[in-house]
């Protein structure tokens, strides 16, 4: 995959020039925000729209990485490094988590690192294209820092670090959403588990003590709030709320009723409780759970700052944008296991969903005498796992996740599902993981597990390499050029170019934009171009070989009041003021 001592790694940039190009942009922005303390949420593209970053992912928790090395090398191989160094910063994270954290040998935590990394489904040719797949290796490392830092709750030092682990926790939302919220929702289905299995007497004796402890009235404001803040997340998502509740119509369509009717129940229970009482509480509550949620608030806080006013702008994706599509359409064709499997074709391998499967099977058998806790572990994995499996399917215009998930909040933002297997993954190993842990004391089980590991890495293995099809000498010629900027032009745009130009790419829309977004960064000049998974609204100037091309110019300068606009000319490789309208 990255072969740092072939000259290709060092003469061009990781993938092609449409997204892999915009990746390397948004690092690059990184990069000259850091150098010049200018605003990150807003990259010079789509002027004169602000919090543009917000329109995809952010990678903040990349540009450390490609901001060391940027220090030192041309923005391609800086990208080309930063991403390995990420992959191997995880990897080392993740071994590290299972042999102090888990107390697992040197072997065992080995071959679950190596199980999780050599996965085709986390290691793949789309990561050299769509390199934000690689963030799931940025959790082993929060993963670390957290647990390890919890065990000595009382210093300062390690309070810190918990603070920086929730930081980092919901930064991960900012990074890469999709990522982000895979991960939350395999952290809630281990909670779900733990709860319902080892710890769900103590839950349930916390929230009687607490209900018991209330007055009625105590009660009653509770549960308004409750259901208030429920009204008004309901009218928020949806715009809108009707019902009829004997033979009485109720409709709402302003969310603030419901927050004002949450907060004021709140402060009526807050003030029937006592601030005494309610400091006396929460004085039990440990430490690093404090530091974790300022640490979390704090990483939310910037999330909202930079993608609440696009996802107030962009809700969701059409469904005609989705990429939940299925080979398999026909249940007529499922002729057998071995056909639905081969057809499936989502992921690159079903080594883990087998894994799973044999384990459920070998645990309800009598005479492995598994434990009840431990079968119970296992059947939920598979249950899991079986979710996970027919998420992409799409049957005869049934699909689980258009019918179920896409009406959660969050997933509603989500326009390829099936990039769940990469935390599919990191959770597999972690069960495993506690599973090899939770038997410490039985060795037969733990080398049957590893025994099952080994056997299907060994025989279902693959090779994979990524491509670097991004020459720094075509990038110099294009785009990379010096030129005095005239004192008029405030901002610019891209046009038509020669034929030798749009030889580079068949892709006219990232090719012109994108060029025209590094123009910008290295220039320090805002662009009226832009490339995103979103666009703001009205703007289309996607493709200057299109005729109109230069009247959607002109109507978007008019929109925006724009002035002193100037043409950029790659082929003549000047830049020219355009004469007033």
């Amino acid at each position: 995959m990255f072969d740092i001592f072939h000259e290709g790694f060092w003469r061009a940039g990781l993938g092609d020039w449409i997204d892999p190009y915009f990746i390397n942009y948004l690092l690059e922005h990184w990069y000259r925000s850091v150098a010049t303390l200018g605003d990150p949420s807003s990259p010079p593209m789509y002027f004169p729209v602000q919090k543009t970053l917000g329109y995809s992912h952010g990678l903040i928790l990349y540009a450390p990485f490609y901001i060391l090395v940027r220090l030192f090398l041309h923005p391609f191989q800086a990208y080309s490094l930063s991403l390995l160094i990420v992959i191997e910063t995880g990897i080392v994270c993740l071994y590290l988590f299972f042999r102090r954290s888990l107390k697992l040998s040197f072997l065992e935590s080995l071959l679950l690192t190596a199980f999780f990394f050599t996965s085709q489904n986390v290691i793949n040719g789309t990561v050299g294209v769509w390199s934000q797949r690689a963030s799931v290796f940025l959790i082993p490392p929060i993963l670390l820092l957290l647990v390890t830092a919890i065990r000595r709750p009382d210093s300062r030092l390690h309070l810190g670090v918990v603070c920086l682990a929730g930081a980092l926790t919901t930064l991960l939302f900012v990074h890469d959403f999709y990522t982000a919220q895979f991960a939350m929702f395999f952290a809630l289905l281990f909670a779900v588990a733990a709860v319902a299995i080892d710890y769900r007497a103590a839950v349930v004796r916390g929230i009687s003590g607490f209900w018991k402890a209330q007055s009625v009235i105590g009660k009653a404001a509770f549960v308004i709030a409750v259901a208030g803040s429920a009204w008004a997340l309901y009218v928020l998502k949806y715009g809108g709320l009707r019902a009829r509740v004997l033979g009485i119509t109720i409709a709402s369509r302003d969310w603030r009723r419901g927050a004002l009717l949450a907060g004021t129940s709140m402060m009526v229970f807050v003030a029937l409780r006592g601030w005494r009482r309610i400091k006396s509480d929460l004085a039990v509550v440990a430490p690093w759970v404090w530091a974790f949620s300022a640490g979390l608030a704090t990483g939310a806080s910037v999330f909202l700052w930079i993608f609440l006013p696009a996802y107030l702008e962009h809700p969701r994706f059409p469904e005609k944008d989705l990429l939940s599509q299925l080979a398999v359409r026909d249940p007529s064709r499922w002729t057998g296991l071995a056909a639905a499997l081969r057809d499936l074709g989502a992921y690159g391998t079903l080594r883990s969903f087998k894994i799973v499967f044999i384990v459920s099977v070998l645990a309800c058998l009598p005479w492995l005498r598994a434990d009840r806790k431990t079968r119970l572990y296992v059947l939920w994995a598979a249950a899991i796992s079986l979710v996970v499996f027919v998420i992409p399917l799409e049957i005869r215009g049934f699909s689980i996740w258009l019918a179920f998930f896409r009406h959660i909040p969050g997933f509603n933002v989500i326009r390829d599902p099936t990039r769940i297997i990469y935390l599919y993954e990191l959770a597999f190993i972690l069960a495993v993981a506690l599973l090899l842990a939770g038997v410490r004391s039985r060795p037969g089980y733990r080398i049957g597990v590893c025994g099952l590991l080994l056997f299907f890495m060994v025989t279902d293995h693959h090779t994979d390499v990524f491509d670097y099809e991004r020459p720094v000498n075509v990038y110099r010629r294009w785009v990379d050029w010096p030129i005095d900027i005239p004192p008029a032009c405030q901002s610019f745009f891209i046009s038509r170019a020669s034929d030798e130009y749009i030889a580079r790419s068949p892709h006219m829309w990232a090719l012109y934009n994108i060029d025209a977004m590094f123009f910008s960064l290295n220039h320090a000049i805002p662009t009226l171009n832009g490339y995103s998974a979103w666009a703001p609204e009205g703007w289309n100037l996607m493709n200057p070989q299109e005729a109109d091309y230069d009247e959607r110019v002109q109507a978007w300068i008019q929109k925006n009041e724009l002035h002193n606009v100037c043409e950029l000319d790659v082929v003549a490789h000047t830049l020219r003021p355009l004469p007033p309208l």
